[in-house]
């Protein structure tokens, strides 16, 4: 009996303790919702979600060419002696471009005509040799061999005066070619050639273009049939965007390349040469209501990409959005926003979940 009410005693102190540390002697608070203030964050640019339309455009790669381009080469060998004009420079047909050395030809012109007249002077003396024995013929003074040995060497020496007088020629027109000239009215394109360089016979001294410049661009099966000549295309030349007419259109389409020719003029005041590279803008299709939003307003996290939306509270959420085609600064949104909806487009480094802007 003793054992008995010694438990129940021990049992009965133990419930009151447990029921003390559980609060059941204390006054009761009735349960309430907890609110934590959301950290502000001040330098954030907020801005509303609009849909645009747009025309979708595609960039191709083109090269400037001209009208008429005289790549131009020697006929003689020589040391660049004087150059007189730079890339880019306009110049007049006949204009006087480069000069090659041509004191070597000067001087085998010099021995040429030495040469020519100590010929001519021995020719003359076996034509009178020769007429002297002819004269004897008749009186029996000579021999019909030494009549013909007389002749032979006269008319070799007739001979050599021709082909030394052709030598002498092509000295004096090689000589022309020691001063290069323009061709046409056009622009110095390309010069290779420096003073002091020597050069050759067929060495390219000089490219000169002879303007209107047009674009020469190969574009994708997909746009044959869609651009028409005459058509308007923008073209960026030197950073800046011109519009250019298509000028011509190749009649069918590569098999290899699966692309065909197009040539777009460029307008007269576009300061170009040519082997310029070139981008043109080709209309490709129409999007109504796109989402775009300033590249700076995606946050990248890993390989996902989202966006920081503002809700009518001032609260930041982060939210995950899908992206497609980038247009300049901006970038356009396939999922996850809608219009209307407000983001942070600057300062996305410092917003974070459940944060508030200090102004929307």
């Amino acid at each position: 009996m003793k054992e008995l009410l010694k438990w129940s005693g021990f049992t009965g102190v133990m419930a009151l303790t447990v029921a003390w540390l559980g609060g059941v002697f204390q006054p009761k608070i009735a349960p309430a919702e907890v609110h934590e203030t959301p950290k502000k964050v001040s330098g954030l640019k907020v801005e509303t979600v609009k849909p645009q339309n747009l025309n979708i455009v595609a960039r191709f790669a083109g090269t400037v060419i001209a009208q008429d381009t005289a790549r131009i080469s020697t006929r003689i060998a020589g040391f660049v002696e004087k150059i007189y004009v730079h890339i880019g420079d306009r110049v007049k047909k006949g204009q006087l471009l480069m000069v090659i050395d041509p004191k070597d030809l000067i001087a085998r012109k010099e021995s040429l005509l030495h040469q020519v007249e100590a010929t001519k002077a021995q020719a003359w003396a076996a034509k009178r040799t020769y007429e002297r024995l002819l004269a004897l013929k008749d009186v029996g003074g000579v021999t019909q061999q030494q009549l013909d040995m007389a002749k032979a060497q006269y008319e070799a020496l007739e001979n050599s005066v021709k082909a030394l007088e052709a030598a002498l020629k092509a000295i004096e027109n090689n000589l022309r070619y020691a001063k290069i000239k323009a061709p046409f009215d056009g622009v110095v394109a390309i010069k290779p050639a420096d003073v002091g360089d020597f050069v050759g016979p067929g060495s390219f001294l000089i490219e000169v273009d002879k303007p209107p410049y047009e674009v020469a661009v190969y574009l994708p099966e997909r746009f044959f049939g869609k651009i028409r000549k005459g058509q308007t295309l923008k073209v960026e030349v030197n950073g800046k965007t011109v519009e250019g007419k298509v000028k011509h259109i190749a009649a069918s389409v590569d098999p290899m390349s699966r692309s065909f020719l197009v040539k777009v003029s460029l307008p007269e005041n576009c300061k170009v040469i040519s082997g310029k590279s070139v981008y043109v803008e080709v209309p490709e299709a129409k999007k109504n209501n796109v989402i775009l939003i300033p590249k700076s307003a995606v946050f990248k996290w890993g390989d996902f990409t989202a966006v920081y939306v503002v809700d009518k509270n001032g609260i930041i959420h982060l939210r995950f959005v899908r992206l497609g085609l980038t247009f300049g600064d901006k970038v356009e949104v396939l999922a996850g926003l809608k219009p209307g909806e407000k983001i942070v487009v600057e300062g996305v480094q410092k917003a974070c979940d459940g944060c508030a802007v200090s102004s929307v």
